[in-house]
This record gives C-alpha cells, sequence and structure tokens, in this order.
C-alpha cells in the first residue's frame, strides 16, 4: 500500500464520524404524489456514503489508522479538522479512495459527496473564529470572561508599588444561612457590573446568590444592599440533603450587560432572569436543569446560556446543558458524558468558550463513545451541543483507577503564536496544552503537550494536585504566563526546575509557568512558586500581580467533622467505617453510578471495582505544618517571581471553600461561608 492510501484511511474515517449537522429536509422539485427528496448533506449524503464504504474498517474495536469512527461521528463542524476534510475531497476527486481492490461506489455518489465536503468547506473558513472579549473593567462572569482565563486586562489602578495598601473597605453580612451540610459554600463568587441605572442614579453594583436562593445587589463603593430577591423551591427534593448532593443553589450566576439581566439558576432547575437595577424578572423562569442537581458556573456565550451536571445528584443524568435566552421558548439542549451518574464535568469555571463552541473537563467513567461513555476526557462541542473533538489521556484508564478524575478541574482558554490552546490540568498533578481546534490529533490521544507531574507525590486524589481551574495573562514584555492552583506539596521530582521558590509548601501553592515554543511546538517553562497556601483558589493576574486566596477551609472540619479524601473528597470505597456513601449517605458506590439495564453497564461496575482493589484509589488527609489558617486569606503576589506582597491577614474572618476573587477597577470582592461580603481596595 503506498504512502498516500496509508494517510487517507484515517482521513476517511475522520469523515466518516465528522458530522450529526442538522438536517436539511427541503422537498426537491418532483412530481405530484413522489415523496419528498432529501437536500445533499452530511446527515443524507456524506454520512451514509462513509458508513457503507469505510467504516467497516474504523470502529471502536478496529481502529484502522488509529482512528475510531464511534467518536467522530459526533462532529458538527468542518473548523476543527479543514485540512483532512481538504484532502478528502481531494483523494476521492481523484479516485484514490475507496482503496483498489474495494467495491467502487457509483460515480454521482462520489460527486454528491465532494460538493456537500466543498460548499460545507468554504462556509467553515467564512465562519469568523470567536475573539476574545475587549478588556473590561466589569467581572461579568466566573473568572472574569467566557475563557475563565482569571485576567483583569483592563485593571491599571493596582500596581505593585501601591498594592501593600491595600485595606478592608467594607464587608456586608447578608442574610444567607450558613449550613452544616453544605459546607462549601453559602454564597457564589461575586460579579460586578458598572454604571447599573438604579434608582438612586448609575451604580456599581456586585451581585452574589445564596443556597438558598436568595440574590442580593449591593452597592460596590459602600457595601449598602440595594435590593434583594428569594424564590423559595416549593418541591420536596427526591433524597436528603447530604454534603455531595445538599440540594441547593451552587452555580455562579452570569451577567448579560448588552441586555441588563443577571441569569440565575435555582435549585429547582429553573433559569432566571432578573434586572440588574431592580432584580424584576426580565424572563419566565425556563426549566433548565434537574431539579436539586448539581451544576456548576453558568457562562453566557453567543445569546445561549451553558452549565454543567454532575454526581447524580437529584437522580439526574451527568450532562452539559445550554438554553437559548434569546427566544420566546427558550429551548435547551443538552450532551451527556454517560449514561447515568459517571463522568459528570464538576469543574467550577462549568463550561468555558472555544473557536469552535465549547469545551469541558469529564469525570471518572468508562471511556465507550459507541455507548456513550466519555469518561476522563476533554470533549469539544459545538455551540448546540454536538459532540465535534475530543482529547482522552492514554492513561485514562489509570486516572479512573487512582480517582485522579479529570473533572476536579476546569481549563482555560487563549490564543497563543499560531494556536488557541487549551491548558488544564486536574488531581494526578500534570498540565495538558491541547490544540482548541484539533483536541488530541487524528486518534483524539495526542495533545500538544502534557508536563511532567508537579505535584501530587503522593498519588493520593484528595488533598493534592489540581482542584478549581488555571489562569492566564500577558506580560508588558508579550510573555504568555499560566498559573497553576497546586494544592499538597511539590513534585520533587520537578520542584528544582522552577526559576524561584518562595519558600516550603505544604498546603498548597501557585505555581507560574511561562508559554514557549520548543521544536515548533508549545511548550511549559516553570517560573516560580508561591509560599504555602492553605489551600490555593483560583488565581486572578492583573498589571503584574497575581492574587489568589488561601481558601482557610479547614475551619470546615469543625463544622461538620473531618473529611476523608480531600477537598470534594469522598471516603476510599470499602475502607472501615462502612460503604462507600459520602457525607450523609446518598452519594457514592457502583447502585448509584450503574443502571444494570444500561448497554456497557457491566464496564461502569468494572471500573467502579477498580477503585476498591489494591492500588486503586487512597484518599489524602488534610496537611498541616504549612502556613495553615481556619479563615482566608488574600494575597497580592509579584506576578514576576511570586514574592508577597500584601497578605490580608487576618481580616477576613471566615473561610471560602471555592477559593474564588473577583478584581474590578481596583477593588477585590470575596464572598465568605458565613454569609459576608469582603471589598477591598486603596487607602484614601
Amino acid at each position: 500500500m503506498n504512502r498516500l492510501a496509508i494517510f487517507i484511511y484515517p482521513i476517511l474515517a475522520l469523515t466518516l464520524l465528522g458530522q450529526t449537522a442538522s438536517a436539511q429536509t427541503a422537498s426537491a422539485q418532483a412530481s405530484p404524489g413522489n415523496p419528498p427528496v432529501p437536500v445533499p448533506s452530511f446527515n443524507f449524503t456524506v454520512r451514509p456514503f462513509l458508513e457503507k464504504n469505510c467504516q467497516s474498517c474504523h470502529n471502536g474495536k478496529l481502529q484502522s489508522g488509529d482512528i475510531n469512527f464511534e467518536v467522530l461521528k459526533y462532529s458538527n463542524s468542518l473548523a476543527p479538522q479543514a485540512t483532512i476534510w481538504e484532502t478528502t475531497s481531494y483523494v476521492l476527486k481523484m479516485g484514490q479512495m475507496p482503496p483498489a481492490g474495494s467495491p467502487r461506489p457509483a460515480k454521482d455518489q462520489v460527486d454528491s459527496v465532494i460538493a456537500v465536503l466543498e460548499n460545507d468547506l468554504v462556509k467553515a473558513k467564512q465562519s469568523p473564529a470567536t475573539k476574545a472579549a475587549p478588556p473590561t473593567r466589569e467581572w461579568l462572569t466566573w473568572q472574569g470572561d467566557p475563557e475563565r482565563t482569571g485576567w483583569a486586562r483592563a485593571e491599571t489602578t493596582l500596581s505593585k508599588e501601591n498594592v501593600s495598601r491595600l485595606s478592608l473597605v467594607w464587608k456586608a453580612q447578608l442574610d444567607a444561612a450558613p449550613s452544616k451540610i453544605n459546607a462549601y459554600s453559602t454564597l457564589t463568587d461575586p460579579l460586578i457590573a458598572e454604571n447599573v441605572p438604579t434608582k438612586q442614579g448609575p451604580k456599581k453594583v456586585v451581585f452574589v446568590a445564596s443556597a438558598e436562593n436568595s440574590v442580593y445587589a449591593i452597592d460596590a463603593n459602600t457595601g449598602a444592599q440595594l435590593w434583594e430577591r428569594k424564590f423559595p423551591s416549593e418541591s420536596k427534593p427526591p433524597q436528603p440533603a447530604n454534603g455531595m448532593c445538599p440540594n441547593n443553589l451552587n452555580a455562579t450566576p452570569v451577567i448579560d450587560k448588552q441586555n441588563g439581566i443577571l441569569y440565575v439558576l435555582m435549585n429547582d432547575g429553573m433559569l432566571r432572569g432578573l434586572g440588574l437595577a431592580d432584580g424584576d424578572d426580565r424572563m419566565a423562569p425556563s426549566a433548565f436543569t434537574a431539579p436539586y442537581s448539581r451544576n456548576w458556573s453558568l457562562n453566557l456565550i453567543n445569546g445561549m446560556v451553558y452549565t454543567s451536571t454532575s454526581r447524580g445528584c437529584g437522580g439526574a443524568i451527568s450532562s452539559i446543558s445550554a438554553i437559548d435566552v434569546t427566544t420566546p421558548s427558550h429551548p435547551v439542549v443538552r450532551f451527556h458524558p454517560s449514561t447515568g451518574k459517571a463522568s459528570g464535568p464538576w469543574g467550577r469555571g462549568g463550561i468555558i468558550r472555544t473557536p469552535t463552541g465549547v469545551i469541558a473537563q469529564t469525570a471518572d467513567g468508562v471511556y465507550d463513545p459507541a455507548s456513550g461513555r466519555f469518561g476522563n476526557t476533554f470533549v469539544g462541542l459545538t455551540k448546540d451541543l454536538r459532540l465535534n473533538d475530543s482529547y482522552t489521556p492514554a492513561n485514562a484508564d489509570y486516572l479512573n483507577l487512582k480517582d485522579f478524575d479529570l473533572g476536579s478541574a476546569s481549563p482555560t482558554v487563549f490564543q497563543f503564536g499560531k494556536w488557541t490552546l487549551v491548558a488544564a490540568a486536574a488531581k494526578e498533578g500534570v498540565i495538558y496544552l491541547l490544540d482548541a481546534v484539533n483536541l488530541g490529533g487524528a486518534n483524539h490521544q495526542t495533545p500538544l503537550y502534557v508536563s511532567p507531574r508537579y505535584g501530587n507525590d503522593a498519588l493520593l486524589f484528595g488533598y493534592n494536585g489540581v482542584w478549581g481551574s488555571l489562569s492566564t495573562w500577558v506580560d508588558a514584555k508579550g510573555e504568555r504566563w499560566l498559573l497553576v492552583p497546586m494544592s499538597g506539596p511539590p513534585a520533587k521530582d520537578t520542584l528544582a526546575s522552577f526559576k524561584n521558590s518562595n519558600g516550603p509548601v505544604v498546603n498548597g501553592s501557585i505555581m507560574a509557568f511561562q508559554v514557549k515554543v520548543k521544536q515548533g511546538k508549545p511548550v511549559l517553562v516553570p517560573m516560580w512558586v508561591s509560599h504555602d497556601l492553605d489551600l490555593p483558589g483560583m488565581p486572578v493576574a492583573a498589571n503584574g500581580i497575581v492574587y489568589a486566596l488561601a481558601s482557610g477551609d479547614r475551619a470546615m472540619d469543625a463544622v461538620r467533622g473531618p473529611r476523608p479524601g480531600g477537598p470534594g473528597g469522598m471516603p476510599r470505597p470499602g475502607a472501615p467505617g462502612g460503604a462507600f456513601r459520602g457525607f450523609g449517605g446518598g452519594f457514592g458506590g457502583p447502585s448509584n453510578q450503574v443502571n444494570p439495564g444500561e448497554p456497557g453497564a457491566d464496564r461502569d461496575a468494572a471500573w467502579l471495582s477498580a477503585q476498591r482493589e489494591p492500588g486503586g484509589q487512597t484518599p489524602g488527609q488534610r496537611l498541616s505544618g504549612g502556613r495553615d489558617t481556619t479563615h482566608a486569606v488574600m494575597y497580592a503576589l509579584d506576578a514576576e517571581t511570586g514574592k508577597e506582597i500584601y497578605s490580608s491577614k487576618d481580616l477576613i474572618d471566615s473561610w471560602n471553600h471555592y477559593g474564588g476573587l473577583s478584581l474590578s477597577d481596583g477593588h477585590l470582592y470575596v464572598s465568605t461561608y458565613d454569609g459576608r461580603v469582603y471589598a477591598f481596595g486603596l487607602n484614601k
């Protein structure tokens, strides 16, 4: 077989699984009585052709050319693989495929496939790539933008020269009641909008929502409450609240500044749109997610609000959901990464924007696309949540075995040279760089870069590795930086590779890297490790400074007792003390994650069983002996060296488990477990 033929096999495999585009069912012009003839499209032209002529050699069991049709058939856009589509059209034109010796399709069928491919390639090239939003002093969504960069690009008030003068400007006590069951979060991370036309005139306003479905607007300058809306749930949860499934509002809202709307997802699964100025209803409540499910930060992208659902709370199947808020009917679309409760993305950032749609990191679970299972996978989806790309690490089985699921964190997306990069990490302590328009190469297992392990020498699934989200920024010299919140001590084998270290680390740290190009591909160069943070929250970068919380959530142990397994973790299955039930019971274990009647359920049971075997998942324990704290501490670090410039010390008197910060026009905002919001700014 010649080299061209060898190359073309995977091309046609990709083409086969490339599309599930919406069917065009307009009738062809025909005589009365004849049935409608489908207009040529991927559904009716390309897919049947490739299934008939190529699929027998490219499937889940026989991956000729390292191509798995069962993944690629969910694709919906030509943009991620434009070069491959162009080559496919070319070899069909030249009669080089199907290969010699294979049955030859009719010429009119080949011509029709070529026409569809070339027409859609033109459309793909005409579609503009998603560009980062212009710099804004506002903080309208979790981590500041739809790409979750955590970079406040428009911030100029705070600088290295004056940030040491930060002080507490105000703290507001809200009527949100802390709960021992839900010790993770009483309030969502703050959002900030400027020039909101309130009854008192234009104001800068801080917005937070409570676990019990209350929404608050606070004057950003004074801390005075401007309005509050309460939405008590009238339905009964399907199961009692427990630590993993507390039956409460969890997703950070999102602001549509152009239309003056705050979108909030209540614990009954209803999405509400409230006016920024007064909290009045701006849209009818719309069913979005399963009631009492566990959902994560909302993202607003091109008129669609996105979230993820995980952990099986409320009996929900794991999903990624999007609702169209631009039309009165508010249609909802979903992508399910599993058939049950496995593989739900639970990174705090929820769903993240890419040039071709959105991306998410899924949690532990079987990787078996043929049965609709995408465990430990980066799934790239179109705007309407059709799978168009994926990357699954080669050691996915090991990640499952150790409970190092990718779901513990959220990626960030940014432009670097000729690439749009997806940077991500999770509990294992390694960092991935992926091409956003070609996540895992032709075999969906080839990233641009995978780092050595920078944390979790103990190989434990709790209190080690990355929990949260990565951040990124560009310095005044044009250098691209990546910031990683790493729980636990740094890995011994890689610590010496950092140019700067700022003292011993026990509980966790912020690690900083520069993104460089080596041998034609992006790589990470270790630059600095911060001092000890207990535990590290999401870093925020602005004007040469990195801000980060030490969450102080060890205080949670005194509220509800120690938590085996780590931040958000769970006891080891079969460990002393009984079954794998989670806190308060009702979550975890095979009976909760395996649906026996589903095809492939035996594989679900197998990976869960493996975690309980020797060498399987091992829980972590909270560490001590560093800068241990039982309340949150906010730090400002020199972005070039990691050196501490400022500490809030004892000014924040409660903890923030998720470790989120918000930054707007020289002020930083933090919410805490005790139902308070804190604002820091410069001394006047």
